[in-house]
């Protein structure tokens, strides 16, 4: 006979009493939370975390149906979750990513249905009972907050034809990547479509058109009439000032100074997202990337095209987390930790080879640094994350350059 040693538990942030990660276990499975795992990519419970210890506060754990067995265990904590819903997907107040319960990678991380799971009471005490009708249901699934109920994703090419259309189970079949989220945070912010490695839409459009002259930074909105216009005014003009508005906020300003096009773009909030300049179509001096709270987020200093050039990246609290530099015939690489503290990377050695699978890694798939690291393991990693960063921008440039 199983025993009913599990339980449903949930995180709780203790400046505002609210729940904001629900999970199953038994033992003290709560606790693994506050240790650093090499394979738990939920960023957004681990800042929460982080922010709450450093007001001085500690995560309050509560357990919220103790006595369980194993089935009953992943029954409820699915339910929870769909109850208070998830932050990332635009549900509601969790922190959690997947859905809960027997949910395994390649599942859809959506639930099949809009209407609430049933689950039998008798299969709780009366004190668990009570907690149950306590929990709120908060949840709302209007994923992409569109003004229809189509949950879908288009994406065109850059000369605007429909390559394909996906449901949001097909759009996240590869698993939830960090691009992937990006992506989907874009469309729900936007109502226009957007650009990245091509462009996506959360409407279906018959044809899309977006100037090849605009020199765009990811996320940027392609407002179809803005574009027309800026192409037919650089036919007219080499010098001219354009503005691009979506409910009255300033969301894309260009300017064209002869061979010389600057853009700036805007969140829906109004604040600062990118800064591109552009020669005849290529970058030069400057490009910039800010976080919606107005930190900077990248910054590439460039000079005479590529020769020389300088790129940092910053973490979102505004401290800097890698430098990569080229100038006067000298490679540099620097690495910060998000506490300010810099990290002792050897010198980088030209002419370096690399596996074709080592293409795939970016510093998100890296596990953070802990003190139970010896120095020497930790250098050792941080020199091939060094060489692997130096490999990827290189071929950025190439791919700019061609």
């Amino acid at each position: 006979m199983e025993k009913n040693n599990y339980y449903v538990y949930a995180l709780i942030d203790p400046r505002d009493n609210q729940y904001f990660y629900i999970g199953k276990g038994k033992g003290k499975r709560y606790l693994s939370h506050f240790k650093p795992k090499k394979f738990d990519s939920n960023y957004a419970k681990h800042e929460k975390i982080k922010e709450i210890q450093k007001s001085g506060l500690e995560v309050t754990i509560e357990i919220l149906f103790p006595n369980l067995d194993e089935n009953t265990a992943f029954e409820l904590e699915k339910i929870v979750i769909y109850k208070l819903g998830r932050e990332v997907f635009n549900e509601g107040i969790l922190t959690n990513v997947n859905p809960g319960g027997h949910w395994k990678p390649k599942d859809s991380v959506f639930y099949p249905n809009n209407s609430e799971p049933f689950f039998d009471l008798d299969k709780l005490d009366f004190v668990s009972q009570q907690k149950f009708k306590e929990i709120p249901t908060l949840s709302k699934f209007n994923y992409l907050q569109t003004t229809n109920n189509k949950q879908k994703v288009f994406k065109y090419d850059f000369d605007g034809n429909l390559k394909q259309e996906e449901t949001l189970e097909e759009f996240f079949s590869d698993g939830i990547s960090g691009k992937g989220i990006e992506i989907f945070k874009a469309l729900s912010a936007n109502e226009l479509p957007i650009y990245t490695q091509r462009i996506y839409s959360k409407y279906y459009l018959d044809k899309l058109y977006a100037s090849s002259k605009i020199p765009f930074a990811d996320f940027d909105i392609i407002d179809v009439e803005f574009n027309r216009e800026f192409d037919k005014k650089f036919e007219e003009s080499d010098k001219f000032n354009l503005e691009c508005k979506t409910n009255d906020v300033l969301r894309i300003n260009i300017h064209r100074e002869k061979d010389i096009i600057s853009l700036t773009s805007y969140y829906p909030s109004g604040n600062k997202k990118s800064f591109k300049k552009s020669k005849n179509g290529k970058p030069i001096e400057l490009a910039c990337e800010w976080y919606e709270n107005g930190n900077l987020k990248v910054k590439e200093e460039l000079k005479d095209g590529y020769t020389e050039y300088a790129r940092t990246t910053f973490y979102e609290n505004g401290n800097k987390d890698i430098r990569i530099s080229n100038f006067n015939g000298k490679h540099t690489y620097d690495r910060w930790l998000q506490n300010g503290n810099k990290i002792k990377i050897e010198p980088i050695k030209d002419g370096v080879s690399y596996e074709s699978n080592q293409l795939s890694l970016n510093y998100s798939e890296k596990t953070e640094l802990s003190d139970k690291i010896e120095l020497s393991d930790k250098i050792k990693t941080e020199k091939e994350q060094s060489d692997i960063d130096w490999l990827n921008y290189q071929n950025e440039l190439n791919k700019i350059n061609e």
